[in-house]
């Protein structure tokens, strides 16, 4: 584990309580229940974005949009879906759907890579998960119940196959996300019937493996769920890793896909990249040096590489 990640896990091993996660319990158990995925779901409405003027500074183009969310559950506060378009001047064929990692309010630890990715005639949509940010709906912590992870994980996954097929008719199309972003980008990316292009980032195939055998295990307030010692580790487990892409059958595009690990991440267990990798056969598994925060600052380069080359193995290189 990198000394950076393992600083972490005694920090949220020994750290004020509120650092922990899921402080008002299971909430509906119902909705928790429906995080499961089976591979069958039904398309998401289609949605508009209406979009605000666009910003041009420095060879790039900005522009915030908005749109009803599709997404079931969602509290009033964050029915708005919120995007943010960064693209070069000169138009781009291609867009990725970047999806937020955990905690990430806002954009600005994905606009880095959408940069990167503009100066190489990429364009990039950076959603913001509901709870987060501008549809933030209560105050600290913005995830209160394991039912509040569940809706926001699912919402987000409509919303992320929502704007891919919204952008389908003029782009060619993919999905990346870093660590939780890497994990929806995937199920997204999965459950898509049209082939779409396909960046795991410090991806796991599910939540599960994640909160019960990475360091943020520890971040978990386990008194509220009822006691680790009474089952409720192995009922999160159930829970979490009911959201996974082994659930769901490989499309021939899955097989074009763009693994990347970190080689001493201590928050997502290397079983859990390499057993999304070996449920898509063909695809291609990275290993990169350094832990799950260092990768993410030290390594843009080398993540955008990855989603760059997503593209050119589903769609050819040189396209854009």
């Amino acid at each position: 584990m990198h000394p950076v990640d393992r600083a972490a896990a005694v920090l949220f091993r020994y750290g004020p309580n509120s650092l922990k996660v899921f402080r008002n319990g299971w909430g509906d158990h119902e909705l928790v229940e429906a995080l499961a995925v089976t591979g069958d779901e039904p398309a998401p409405p289609p949605i508009q974005v209406t979009w605000e003027p666009a910003d041009r500074s420095d060879g790039i183009v900005t522009t915030d949009g908005t749109f009803a969310s599709p997404a079931e559950h969602l509290p009033a506060a964050s029915r708005r879906g919120v995007v943010r378009k960064i693209e070069p001047v000169d138009r781009a064929d291609r867009l990725v759907v970047m999806m937020a990692a955990w905690n990430d309010h806002g954009y600005r630890t994905r606009t880095g890579l959408a940069t990167r990715l503009a100066a190489r005639g990429i364009t990039s949509v950076m959603l913001e998960n509901p709870y987060y940010g501008t549809r933030r709906a209560w105050g600290d912590p913005p995830i209160r119940t394991v039912a509040d992870f569940a809706v926001m994980g699912k919402a987000a996954v409509q919303e992320g196959r929502a704007l891919l097929e919204y952008f389908a008719a003029d782009y060619d199309v993919g999905v990346t996300g870093y660590s939780m972003g890497g994990n929806i980008a995937s199920l997204i990316g999965a459950l898509m019937e049209r082939p779409v292009a396909i960046a795991g980032l410090a991806a796991s195939h599910s939540p599960g493996p994640v909160w019960l055998d990475g360091i943020i295990t520890n971040m978990v307030d386990w008194d509220a769920l009822g006691g680790r010692a009474n089952g409720n580790d192995e009922q999160l487990r159930r829970e979490l890793s009911g959201a996974s892409v082994l659930a769901v059958p490989p499309h021939p595009h899955t097989a074009q896909a763009v693994i990347v690990g970190a080689r001493s991440d201590g928050y997502i267990p290397p079983s859990a990249v390499e057993a999304l990798h070996a449920h898509w056969p063909g695809s291609e598994l990275r290993w990169l040096p350094g832990g799950h925060a260092t990768m993410i600052w030290r390594q843009k380069d080398a993540l955008v590489d990855a989603i760059e080359a997503s593209f050119d193995r589903l769609y050819g290189a040189n396209r854009a």
